[in-house]
């Protein structure tokens, strides 16, 4: 079974302390719950399910460390909604809304745990900038406006001098504010935080890969020191799920490249100008770069793409992107082109997250005694957190509209299987890539 092969390296990650040691199985174990995957929808899960159930003990397991895998390797955004300008017209507003709806409650249920648990995150609700460079995003970013106009949320069309205030940078040709619907954070940081701070009926195990599932009531969860054995199995694994024997059909594992630099100085933060408190910038179009500036100097830049779980470890990929990254870092801030003075690359790093044909949502309970949450489609954060509290709503017999609108989301269709999936997969990520390097 292919378990998680993460690279060594996860910038988010490794800026942070050195964690606790982890609580490992070393032992059989029997329990009426068990939640397996301890990124934002474990997470999650575990936590709304402990506070149903306060009398009843729940086992959350990890294969690494809380936030060193897929849900602390994303760019730091917590979106209350997510669609690109080529969406629109949408071909179904009120699916597109049902997922802004689920995505706001996602991102409600996350500021609060931050706030009231005072995690140590960088928590910003900046919103997000969407960013044209070019005659492409600029249509996207009409069809961005006709979007939020159909979901009713306010953005604020920027020009090339309004983006370059924010940004420092003069490669923008225009820009789309919108506020209040996205927090920016540490992504590795929020996820250990959350690991932190669960309820005292969640026994929480990592670097506790699972080596065999035996299905069945119960479940049996087979790791290398002992085993899990429990009533209901809530599978929160994503991208890692088809290992396990799930989801097989339903999703392309895509993996996106991150580099973050080291902290500029203050001269270097003077040379370029923009919001020296951060910010957080979004690609029009399918296929730029994502950009954050955060809190403390550093410049995370996102694009380049690959395929499969185990490209998050492939050295010559990682070379390709660190590479492209420092290339587009380059364009945006010429200034910043003397690395010997100044930005050298101090982490680069691939994400894994399933994507599906039709954004659709593997869902609910996938046989008597297992459920589960899987197929994020990269807007994993505040989706994956809303979906991990319905799961456990929905395990308990809970009901809400929110409920409802998850459920409206279809499953994903069907997809082939490799080597033909692999094949389309890359092509279509290499239009992708080249169109990243070009922004």
């Amino acid at each position: 079974m292919q378990l998680p092969n993460n690279a060594a390296t996860n910038g988010w990650y490794n800026v942070l302390p050195d964690p606790a040691p982890a609580k490992q199985v070393s032992e059989t174990i029997r329990v009426p719950y068990v939640v397996l995957g301890a990124g934002v929808t474990g997470l999650s899960a575990a936590r709304q399910l402990a506070t149903h159930l306060p009398d009843e003990e729940i086992v959350l397991i990890e294969a690494e460390r809380v936030g060193f895998g897929t849900s602390g390797r994303n760019s730091g955004f917590v979106l209350g909604n997510h669609f690109h300008g080529g969406d629109v017209p949408f071909e179904n507003p009120a699916l597109v809304a049902a997922h802004a709806r689920l995505s706001r409650g996602g991102l409600n249920i996350l500021r609060k745990l931050v706030t009231d648990y005072e995690i140590e995150c960088g928590w910003h609700d900046w919103g997000k900038l969407h960013v044209s460079a070019g005659a492409e995003g600029d249509a996207s970013l009409n069809g961005l406006v006709q979007g939020y106009e159909t979901l009713g949320i306010q953005a604020q069309e920027l020009n090339a001098e309004e983006v370059a205030a924010v940004t420092g940078s003069t490669f923008y040709t225009a820009g789309l504010k919108v506020e209040g619907t996205t927090g920016l954070m540490n992504p590795a940081a929020m996820c250990r935080g959350l690991g932190e701070t669960l309820p005292p009926n969640v026994t929480l195990y990592e670097n506790t890969p699972v080596h065999r599932l035996e299905r069945g009531q119960p479940s049996r969860l087979i790791t290398a020191n002992g085993e899990v054995i429990a009533d209901h199995l809530i599978m929160c694994t994503n991208v890692f799920s088809p290992a396990l024997g799930f989801s097989k059909s339903d999703m392309v594992p895509v993996v996106a490249y991150a580099s973050l630099t080291r902290p500029m100085t203050a001269l270097e933060q003077a040379e370029i100008g923009g919001d020296a408190n951060g910010f957080g910038l979004l690609p029009a179009a399918h296929g730029g770069s994502t950009v954050r500036r955060t809190p403390d100097g550093r410049i995370l830049m996102r694009n380049s793409f690959g395929y499969g779980p185990g490209d998050t470890s492939n050295s010559d990929m990682l070379a390709r992107a660190r590479a492209n990254h420092i290339e587009s870092i380059k364009k945006r801030w010429p200034k910043l082109q003397d690395f010997e003075m100044g930005l050298e690359i101090e982490h680069t790093w691939g994400g894994a997250v399933g994507v599906t044909r039709n954004v659709g949502h593997v869902f609910g309970q996938i046989e008597k005694g297992i459920w589960g949450s899987i197929g994020c489609n990269a807007a994993n954060v505040a989706r994956g957190t809303m979906s991990g509290a319905l799961i456990a709503d929905m395990i308990v017999g809970n009901t809400s509209d929110l409920l409802s609108d998850q459920q409206s989301v279809p499953r994903p269709k069907w997809l082939p299987p490799d080597p033909f999936r692999k094949m389309v997969a890359r092509q279509r990520l290499k239009k992708m890539d080249k169109a990243s390097a070009e922004r």
